[in-house]
């Protein structure tokens, strides 16, 4: 009797191993599946709902004007068109004439005026500066011993003293986040990319490096931060 419940027992665990076994399987499919679909399903949701956007960001108005056919993509095509028409009316001389003059009566405007030169500034720096935003930092901040991710954007004098204007992005939306001037010798640099910096931060921390390494130069003497574990050096310690 006593073996006859033995061999049950035994049957019973070896088939909850097996079902086990199969669960742990269709979850790990499921998975695969779900990483393979989800960065797909968001690719396209996302250049569905630009081109959405750039579709009906004129044509509306246009058909105030003109009765246009609802055609799939006309707005982009005339959005593309209008916007290099007015690249090359800007170009020449009548053109270069007449944005002075805009600019003129721009700057006239307060509220206007504020808006105006703040997307203009920030184009001009995002398309033809091509260094801004190359670096990657870190910074203390928003206290001591917490450091948070930042780039470079610019160099001022404040008091005689040399600081940087750092970025720093929220996640996992990087397009907001906080300027701030820190100090030349407070900023850290490190061993991250642009593009591994914001990987890191549109996934929350989920995707980074095992280890990141926090280099700072400063009169011969390199700072590096390897894990949890901070080690101090200097260049001419090493020749020694």
């Amino acid at each position: 009797m006593k073996e006859k419940l033995r061999g049950i027992t035994q049957f019973f665990r070896i088939k909850i191993k097996k079902d086990d076994s199969t669960v742990k399987q269709l979850r790990d499919i499921f998975l695969t599946g779900l990483f393979v679909l989800v960065p797909i399903a968001i690719t396209f949701w996302v250049i569905f709902t630009v081109l959405a956007f750039v579709n009906n960001l004129i044509l509306p108005y246009i058909r105030y004007v003109i009765p246009i056919p609802n055609i799939p993509g006309l707005g982009v095509i005339i959005t593309v068109l209008l916007v290099f028409l007015v690249g090359l009316f800007a170009q020449n001389y009548f053109g270069k004439k007449a944005l002075e003059v805009w600019d003129t009566i721009v700057q006239r405007i307060p509220l206007v005026r504020s808006v105006y030169y703040a997307t203009k500034q920030t184009m001009e720096t995002l398309f033809t500066k091509r260094q801004q935003f190359s670096k990657t930092v870190l910074v203390e901040f928003p206290r001591k011993e917490v450091y948070s991710i930042g780039f470079i954007a610019n160099k001022v004098k404040i008091c005689d003293e040399d600081y940087f204007v750092v970025y720093v992005p929220t996640a996992p939306n990087p397009t907001s986040g906080y300027t701030l001037f820190v100090k030349e010798d407070e900023v850290i640099n490190t061993d991250l990319t642009v593009e591994e910096a914001t990987r890191i931060i549109l996934s929350g921390g989920l995707v980074i490096k095992k280890k990141i390494k926090f280099v700072q130069k400063d009169a011969g003497e390199i700072r590096a931060l390897n894990g949890k574990d901070e080690e101090y050096s200097q260049e001419g310690k090493q020749q020694s």
